[in-house]
């Protein structure tokens, strides 16, 4: 955590000043267990295949297949590697304790997240967009942010989104996003006045 701290004061700016904070919560999400209904499945059928490829390999005699028919078995080894990481996302969560640092900012939103490198994502106040807020009883949640809207290569409409995932205080978090996004949607009106006023 400590290093998170020093990463922020280092991140932010002369005239930037932090109007909220929260720390990804280590909990788990009972609904992220869903994903063992495909996962187990896979794995198990993954870990079935090898063992049966590999014992037909192995027992095939002294004429076997040689160093080229192993390789048939471990064409499964990346398989069950997914499948273990499928059954792994749900605790997530417990190894980013303390290492993913949200804030909010007089200008912007940031996300600051340790693991074997420093990782920043920031969004521009005047960049947030709509904000959709999942809460739970106790007060936690979390936040997605839509910060741009576009679109692909097909020419089909695709929105951007900034996630401020699950935190204690998910209400004042939004609060902070409202207040930055109202006064940059203010100061960039002012300016716009300012200008066609000197046009005129």
């Amino acid at each position: 955590m400590s290093r998170l701290r020093l990463s922020l004061e280092r991140e932010l700016r002369s005239n930037e000043t932090v109007v909220w904070h929260g720390w990804q919560l280590g909990r788990l999400e009972p609904l992220s267990f869903g994903i063992y209904i495909f996962a187990i499945p896979w794995t198990a059928f993954s870990v079935m295949w090898t063992v049966l490829a590999t014992g037909a390999i192995a027992f095939s005699g002294d004429g076997g297949p040689g160093w080229i028919g192993w390789a048939f078995p471990l064409f499964g080894v990346p398989f069950i590697a997914i499948g273990l990481a499928m059954m792994a996302r749900p605790f997530v969560p417990l190894f980013q304790k303390g290492r993913v640092l949200y804030v909010v900012t007089n200008e912007r939103a940031l996300k600051l997240s340790m693991g074997r490198e420093l990782a920043v994502e920031t969004v521009p106040a005047d960049r947030v967009g709509l904000i959709q807020r999942f809460e739970k009883r106790d007060g936690s949640g979390r936040l997605q942010l839509a910060v741009k809207i576009g679109k692909d290569s097909d020419g089909d409409r695709q929105t951007d989104y900034f996630e401020i995932g699950n935190v204690a205080d998910v209400m004042g978090a939004q609060e902070a996003l409202n207040r930055i996004s109202a006064s940059a949607t203010n100061a960039s009106a002012l300016a716009k006045g300012q200008a066609s006023s000197l046009s005129s």
